[in-house]
């Protein structure tokens, strides 16, 4: 019957009623003949709207109503912080049943979305309860009105998802924009009919019919399966429901003549001998293989069959509305156990990067959002892909267009990233080059020449700033210890490394160091000689002098300056002799750096403000000053990024992300405790300026103990050959009494690949990037392609 008809006649109705009420206002309703009319007929549009399609009437803060017998309809999303598998377990399972078997509404809805790589678990249920007691098993929260209706109308298959910023987006997303636009349950209704009508020509649909004894489910090889649909579960734990099912069974076997195995479950289940559901299942198919039938069975524990009967019906309503009773059946309630299971990771809203994971599920990560550091480590033997994912890393984070090196989200702007990559062997060679050959982004590349390297060991830029001065003071004295380990020399003794710290307060204090000249730094540095002449600069003018603010890194004092003063006080009778020996055996450490050459003039190291940095090390990399040149360069970088992370702070607004990539990082170690200790520092001090630190190692045991504990992310990746033994390395480092975490291992052992199993604070997950020939053809360091 048409609606409009029916409104239109109702109106009329309504009306003269009315005009009669008017006329007589004594007159009785239910008396008159107007009512005995309208009654009728008001019921009669009660019973068009219930058994019309399945439409929702009203959208509340976390539920629906709908048009069905248990109006409020609520939903879960199943999600948890890995991706594997986690089945609702079975004491929860017994706990749903036993607590709340006596309610009518006591029923759920299990429904498996699969379309490309948007895939989606959810439970849907009348009952507040029960999916209250599902959420919180699975740490997470009801779904929003909002978020229902989408879910409900991407069940029907016809809206298309986008990746855009690392977020999975639908095409068509139901919300009301703005006051003026109708409300969201007009449009679900609309949009649905077109869907619908759509559905017919498309969809097929299949129905469960039989129960299989297999002792579990297995979701994720649902969706490794090559098809596009929903498959909706109806579960019914109602005892009302259990026992009506029960004596129907009963009255269909008299007929047979072979009731009493019903009768005895009749009596089993009345005297609690046992517990009982309910099921029934579609599946609404398209883009599938006939071969997907039989596998989707196996893994869902059920038998299906295809199905023509009642498909308005079923396209209309959807199980939630309409199910076909004739193929409820009836299991045991262990038959659950196992059954209903979370293999997708929750997505965050500010991610670094993004993939899909083992089923080719859309997936995304924050190193920062999603742990308590943002650093982390890539774990992987030569050959596995370790390079390539990590500057497919940086290339998402940046928002790297491969077809003209723009970067979308690189810059100094708050959520933006900049990138400092300290290569070992050229491996970002490619991927830089890109990045540079675009005008608009701000790259520098440090020359790896020894010849060309020096680095003032005392210069400390931040004088100003008492606590930062004392930072940098301790770290300038902790290098020079590495300085001398290197060497084979003994490190920088607590009363050394004091007397220096009164060295430097005092040299800073009273400015009472040598007066250099620009004469002196043509011999050294002739560049910045000549540079400094074009500025109409003469050769005896003091340093000191110099005006512009890009020259402070000259106004300051030299180790000689430091030497000298070490052995002035040594000689001081004013100290006790243990205390001259003290700054005399300092004065011969400072004098034995000195002599390196590398560390006791003006800075030739030019660290840009730039956006890229890239830094490769390899002409460095057989010095036996290697660790101690690289924190040189470390350190200068990462004062500047620190500097203006605390301008941004103070301006009370966001510092961009700084993301530090460290290539073959045991380079940098070297069974160097002072390093070690000072590089743990650094660990812990950078989340503040907001620096990912990224390590790059081919066994775990590269980066000390110490430094691995505080990296909350740890990136795995496993060729097959060396599976066994990486797990066994993997094991020894981080097993606790050589047992890992039981997630990680069964991650670890079902790793592909190419593909990452990542360890963070929360979970285990696998993802795969999607790299594009003409990504790989940046990415790759094979020199034979």
């Amino acid at each position: 019957m048409n609606l409009a008809l029916l409104a239109l006649a109702g109106t009329a109705f309504v009306g003269t009623y009315f005009g009669f009420k008017k006329k007589d206002p004594s007159m009785n309703l239910s008396n008159c003949f107007f009512d005995k009319l309208a009654n009728p007929i008001y019921n009669l549009f009660n019973d068009w709207h219930s058994n019309s399609l399945f439409l929702i009437d009203k959208i509340g803060d976390d539920c629906v109503s709908t048009n069905t017998p248990f109006k409020e309809l609520y939903a879960v999303k199943l999600v948890t912080n890995q991706t594997i598998k986690t089945y609702l377990s079975s004491d929860k399972i017994d706990e749903i049943i036993r607590d709340y078997k006596e309610s009518n509404d006591a029923f759920i809805f299990y429904l498996l979305h699969k379309q490309g790589n948007y895939q989606k678990q959810y439970i849907l249920t009348h009952n507040k309860v029960i999916a209250k007691v599902i959420a919180d098993y699975y740490d997470t929260q009801l779904l929003n009105g909002i978020e229902i209706v989408n879910l409900l109308y991407n069940a029907y298959l016809q809206n298309s998802f986008f990746i855009n910023d690392k977020q999975l987006h639908q095409s068509l997303y139901i919300n009301k924009d703005d006051e003026l636009s109708e409300p969201e349950f007009l449009q679900f209704k609309r949009l649905a009919k077109q869907a619908i009508r759509k559905n017919y020509q498309d969809i097929s649909m299949f129905q469960a019919y039989k129960h299989l004894n297999i002792n579990e489910t297995d979701i994720a090889s649902i969706f490794k399966l090559k098809f596009t649909g929903t498959i909706w579960i109806y579960i019914d734990f109602s005892k009302n429901h259990i026992e009506n099912h029960i004596s129907r069974l009963i009255s269909y076997s008299k007929m047979l003549g072979n009731k009493a195995p019903f009768i005895e479950l009749q009596n089993a289940y009345k005297n609690k001998e046992l517990d009982c559901a309910v099921i029934n299942a579609m599946a609404f198919l398209k883009e599938y293989d006939d071969e997907v039938i039989g596998s989707l069975g196996s893994y869902l524990k059920t038998s299906f069959i295809k199905k023509e009967i009642y498909r308005s019906n079923h396209f209309q309503k959807n199980l939630i509305k309409f199910r076909d009773s004739e193929f409820d059946f009836l299991v045991k309630s262990n038959y659950l156990h196992n059954y209903i299971a979370s293999i997708h990771k929750h997505n965050t809203s500010k991610p670094d990067i993004f993939g899909t994971d083992k089923n080719g599920s859309f997936l995304n990560y924050s190193f920062s959002a999603e742990n308590d550091n943002p650093h982390s480590v890539i774990i992987a033997k030569p050959g596995s892909g370790k390079s390539v994912s990590k500057q497919k890393i940086m290339a998402q984070m940046v928002g790297l267009n491969f077809a003209d090196g723009s970067c979308s989200n690189l810059g100094k702007n708050p959520n933006n990233v900049r990138i400092r990559s300290y290569d070992i062997g050229f491996s970002d060679e490619k991927f830089m080059k890109l990045i540079s050959s675009n005008p608009n982004n701000s790259t520098a590349i440090i020359d790896s020449s020894l010849a060309k390297f020096s680095y003032n060991i005392v210069n400390i830029p931040n004088i100003d700033d008492r606590e930062l001065f004392e930072a940098d003071m301790q770290f300038n004295i902790d290098l020079c210890s590495i300085i001398l380990e290197t060497q084979n020399a003994s490190p920088l003794t607590i009363e050394e490394s004091a007397f220096l710290k009164s060295i430097f307060r005092e040299l800073y204090s009273n400015k009472e160091y040598t007066k250099y000249r620009v004469m002196n730094l043509e011999e050294q540095n002739k560049e910045l000689y000549d540079e400094l002449i074009s500025l109409n600069y003469k050769t005896d003018t003091f340093l000191q002098d110099i005006g512009e603010s890009k020259y402070n890194f000259l106004k300051v004092p030299l180790l000689n300056d430091f030497v000298k003063k070490a052995e002035q006080r040594s000689k001081s009778k004013q100290l006790k002799v243990d205390e001259q020996a003290a700054y005399a055996s300092l004065a011969t450490k400072l004098n034995s750096i000195e002599m390196l050459g590398l560390f006791s003039d003006f800075d030739k190291i030019n660290i840009d403000d730039v956006d890229v940095l890239n830094m490769d090390l390899n002409n460095f990399k057989e010095s036996t000053l290697f660790t101690a040149i690289f924190l040189s360069i470390f350190q200068k970088t990462y004062l500047k990024d620190r500097e203006y992370a605390l301008e941004c702070k103070r301006a009370g607004r966001p510092a961009p992300k700084l993301f530090y990539a460290v290539e073959e990082a045991k380079n940098y170690f070297r069974n160097n405790k002072t390093f070690e200790e000072m590089f743990d520092k650094v660990t812990l001090e950078a989340r503040k300026y907001n620096v990912h630190l990224c390590f790059i190692v081919q066994n775990a045991d590269h980066i000390p103990w110490g430094i691995l504990k505080n990296i909350d992310t740890r990136i795995f990746l496993l060729r097959p050959d060396k599976k066994n033994e990486v797990i066994g390395e993997i094991r020894n480092i981080f097993g606790d009494n050589s047992m890992l975490p039981k997630n990680l291992e069964i991650a670890l052992l079902e790793t592909k690949k190419y593909e990452m199993c990542v360890w963070y604070s929360s979970g285990v997950f696998n993802m795969k990037f999607d790299i594009t020939p003409d990504e790989m053809a940046v990415f790759s360091t094979n020199p034979n392609e």
